[in-house]
């Protein structure tokens, strides 16, 4: 061996040392990725909430140049989901999507929810309001409300109706419409959305309170139908359904909102940022197509404006939850 190839040959691994150590050998995006960001919803894969979850998500990748992931987290009507995301490190790693169930009705019907919603999270941005709808089981061949009220009164014993999570707005709705008609109505709570409206559909329960994001497309098919929607303008994704107060039903008049909140203590740049994106998503004429099929509004709020949402959705509850005569939980 000549004297040359020795040198070379001691000197190969030394260089290879030097590469490995390097950091500019290293690939410049792996020290610039941003962290994945978790978006914590509290009910189960499938239901409204999930849907407009992974519609924003696959929106707001591009927009914040990050991974964005969708945690399902069900348990308790989203209680459980919402003191996950308060103990959660307000790093900017996990959000939370919510409907107003978590931080309006949970506080009103436990005596101590782990949580104060006034206290323990950072209001991120609002996205949208949507409807509440009385939905029944085709088979039964009821088409108003009025008719269901007579077909319980027949049978008093089935007049039970379905809600996605015990406590929540569907629950004292569903009390509201029971009053109104003259029968009683008991309900049968589910772990969210999903299971309810198998159950709907199979006619296990008769009828069924839930969003009109995971009940139009069986209503469309005629697998299932839906008698009255919330608000006080029919929905423009189904104007042929009649709202509660067209029909005489009082108290059913305000809609049910989706939005996101965050860990107390979140950078004012990161909430800024994140509350840019989610302006940005909505202004999307796919987004707000896509979220007007699936029976919801888009409805932007900044987070001041969506505090707000929190404060008038609470002071309309609060009385009919206290009137209904439901223990604290």
């Amino acid at each position: 061996m000549t004297h040359r190839h020795s040198l070379v040959r001691r000197f190969l691994p030394a260089a290879c040392l030097a590469l490995a150590v390097t950091p500019w050998a290293l690939p410049a995006a792996q020290a610039a990725d941003p962290p994945v960001l978790r978006v914590v919803v509290g009910f189960p894969a499938g239901g409204a909430t999930d849907v407009v979850a992974r519609l924003l998500a696959d929106k707001m990748k591009p927009l914040l140049n990050q991974t964005v992931i969708v945690d399902n987290r069900p348990g308790a009507g989203g209680m459980l989901a919402t003191q996950q995301l308060k103990a959660a490190p307000a790093d900017g790693t996990t959000v939370m999507l919510t409907i107003d169930h978590s931080h309006v009705v949970i506080p009103l019907t436990f005596k101590n929810p782990g949580y104060d919603p006034a206290q323990d999270f950072t209001a991120l941005a609002g996205v949208a309001t949507y409807y509440n709808v009385m939905a029944v089981a085709s088979k039964l061949g009821v088409k108003t409300p009025a008719e269901f009220g007579a077909w319980v009164k027949a049978q008093p014993d089935q007049g039970s109706y379905g809600i996605p999570a015990v406590g929540s707005v569907p629950q004292f709705a569903g009390l509201l419409v029971g009053q109104q008609l003259g029968v009683k109505l008991v309900a049968v709570p589910y772990r969210g959305g999903a299971p309810l409206v198998q159950d709907l559909l199979g006619a296990q329960v008769p009828a069924g309170f839930l969003s009109l994001t995971e009940s139009i497309e069986h209503h469309r098919a005629g697998r299932m139908t839906v008698l009255a929607v919330s608000g006080t303008e029919r929905a423009k994704a189904a104007p042929e359904i009649p709202t509660f107060q067209e029909l005489g039903i009082k108290g059913i008049d305000k809609n049910p909102w989706l939005a996101f909140f965050g860990p107390k203590g979140l950078p004012p740049a990161f909430v800024e940022r994140f509350s840019r994106a989610v302006a940005t998503a909505l202004a999307d004429p796919e987004v707000v197509d896509k979220l007007a099929r699936l029976g919801n509004v888009a409805t932007y709020a900044g987070p001041a404006q969506l505090q707000g949402w929190v404060d008038s959705a609470t002071a309309h509850w609060g009385p009919v939850i206290k009137a209904s005569g439901f223990q604290l939980q």
